[in-house]
């Protein structure tokens, strides 16, 4: 504990001298949903960090997990390559202490208890807030260990992208846009594929790929009862895997959602209705049988936000979703479940002082009533200087699998519950931003398990998370270090892959027409649990380059070597990743 928080201070304080020598103004962030309100990202009494559509194009990313995985705080284990299972660890949460919101609807499926990010095209998203830190308060069940709220991409021109790569990749998109008096109209549809590689030597001789293709239609309409919002969305593939427990090697899936919302403003309140359907269908196949696993969710949610004054600001709200397995190849014992809640919360800003308390009462038909909350305060000590602390509450329902699946079923698991504590120390100008956060969770009736899914009666999580972000001319340079103690407090061992040190380093250059970057990524050696054949995999660091050019106004070339140097590393014990791969795309704008 004492290295990490003294490397820490000494970043602070030497990052600190230099950020007076630093003039280049950068964009300001809004969040959106960490306070289920607009509010700058230097105001925001959480961790969080904002990726803009701009920011995710300059990253040239894979894929979504890899994305995520470039931000502090998070850790990513997977099974193999793009398109293959991909478990992020938030602040050393499991891959299910995580909510994802799209669009502001929470997605998953309640057979596994998450949402998988794997076929999740990045072409489709528009802006990513990862927040980190319990938000069961504003959101419910799931958010232990954080939020990943995704909006989804509404172009404001003709945008078209094709981009090639290693292992077979290739992948085309358009989005348009067309506006008609109040009715504005947005679509994007584009297909992917890879041949990949072979993820178990040990087990399987052939390559694994995916193939995929989406399609996102939304539509806003401004009248004077208020503006209303349709969005629909379609997304299926085939992924290609190897597993020791089942002869099933490929899985079709599917996802497809439908929302329809309303926003008006009366007075000084502000009102939001959002209807939601969706599915989730992952079917593992081989030539002599096939599992469907598929998730149905309805939900309805209501907000209000009322600015009392420029001082204090009320916020209020009702949800409800229904879960349902029925139509799954599998026979659970129960396969319907609904949730009731509602949410309260108040949010007081004077001069140098800031403060938020919101409460949610949730209630299940199998487990009762859930009661969260979250208390957050925060001092602007001098212009660029906030110190804040926060605690919170949160908790997770267990999935249909641990509960109820034949053979393996554990009907007397018990949901998790989580108190966390959060101190942080943040600086923002406009070109240069530093945040460091110190973290405490325990977690009780933590669920873990190979076979059957049993409690944990305790596990205690605390880290440090530093970030910061300096800009000098035309040079930018970004740095996320996490360090993280995560601990089964039952029998004292370490918690399955979370590395204890992780380093995330990008440094750019922007030019006129040209730009270029270079990125390193290390992690410590991984506990892989007893029951894995390998029970530690060692640390390894892999390098990056990029580069792109603006060949004319609107067409612009990219290019990146990811694992330069070819590094064999796991960072799933048994599972092959990616060696020295490149990837070359081509954006045009109308």
């Amino acid at each position: 504990m004492l290295k990490p928080a003294i490397a820490a201070v000494l970043a602070v304080y030497s990052c600190t001298a230099l950020a007076s020598d630093l003039d280049v103004k950068n964009v300001e962030h809004i969040s959106v949903f960490a306070h289920r309100q607009a509010m700058a990202q230097p105001n925001v009494l959480a961790s969080i960090s904002v990726l803009e559509h701009v920011d995710i194009m300059a990253r040239q990313a894979n894929d979504l997990p890899e994305l995520l995985a470039q931000l502090v705080g998070v850790n990513l284990a997977r099974d193999g390559g793009r398109g293959q299972n991909a478990s992020l660890y938030i602040r050393g949460g499991n891959t299910g202490h995580t909510l994802v919101l799209i669009d502001g609807v929470r997605v998953g499926t309640a057979t596994l208890g998450y949402k998988s990010l794997a076929m999740m095209p990045l072409e489709l998203i528009e802006r990513i807030e990862l927040i980190r830190g319990p938000r069961a308060a504003f959101y419910g069940a799931d958010a232990l260990a954080g939020v990943i709220a995704i909006s989804t991409r509404r172009s404001q021109t003709v945008a078209i992208n094709g981009n090639i790569a290693s292992y077979g990749q290739m992948g085309a998109d358009i989005s348009i846009s067309h506006t008609l008096d109040n009715l504005s109209l947005w679509a994007t549809v584009g297909v992917n594929q890879a041949d990949g590689f072979n993820i178990r030597p040990d087990l399987d001789p052939d390559n694994d790929g995916y193939k995929q293709k989406f399609i996102k239609l939304s539509a806003d309409y401004h009248s004077r009862l208020g503006l209303w919002q349709l969005k629909t969305d379609v997304n299926s593939g085939r992924y290609q895997f190897d597993s020791a427990w089942s002869e099933q090697d490929q899985s079709d899936t599917l996802t497809r959602s439908h929302q329809l919302g309303w926003q008006q403003q009366f007075g000084q309140w502000q009102h939001q209705v959002q209807l939601s359907q969706s599915l989730d269908n992952d079917t593992p196949f081989s030539a002599n049988s096939r599992s469907a696993f598929i998730t149905q969710r309805e939900e309805f949610s209501y907000q209000t936000l009322g600015h009392i004054n420029s001082e204090l600001t009320l916020l209020a709200g009702l949800n409800w979703y229904q879960e349902d397995v029925a139509k799954s190849a599998t026979a659970y014992e129960q396969t319907q479940r609904n949730n009731k809640a509602v949410f309260t919360g108040i949010n007081y800003q004077y001069q140098g002082l800031h403060l938020d308390l919101t409460a949610r009462r949730d209630v299940f038909r199998q487990y009762g009533a859930e009661n969260t909350w979250q208390f957050a305060a925060g001092y602007q000590v001098s212009q660029h200087w906030q110190l804040r602390a926060s605690r919170g509450t949160a908790f997770k329902v267990p999935s249909f699998n641990a509960l109820y699946y034949p053979g393996y079923a554990n009907p007397d698991l018990k949901p998790e519950q989580a108190r966390s504590d959060e101190i942080g120390l943040r600086y923002h100008k406009p070109q240069f931003q530093l945040e460091l956060s110190w973290f405490n969770r325990d977690v009780t009736n933590l669920i873990q398990g190979v076979e059957q899914a049993q409690n944990v009666k305790l596990a205690a999580i605390s880290g440090i998370e530093l970030s910061l972000v300096k800009q000098w001319q035309q040079v930018s340079t970004e740095l996320a270090y996490t360090w993280l103690d995560a601990k089964n407090r039952s029998t004292g061992t370490q918690l399955e892959r979370r590395p204890e040190n992780t380093l995330h380093w990008r440094s750019s250059y922007q030019g006129d027409t040209w730009s270029l970057f270079i990125t390193a990524d290390h992690q410590t050696g991984t506990y892989q649990g007893i029951y894995s054949a390998v029970e530690n995999l060692p640390s390894f660091t892999l390098w990056g380059l990029g580069a792109s050019y603006q060949l004319n106004t609107n067409l612009v070339i990219r290019s990146a070597v990811k694992n330069m140097f070819d590094k064999q590393y796991q960072t799933s014990a048994g599972y092959a990743t990616a060696g020295a791969n490149i990837n070359l795309s081509l954006s045009y704008r109308l």
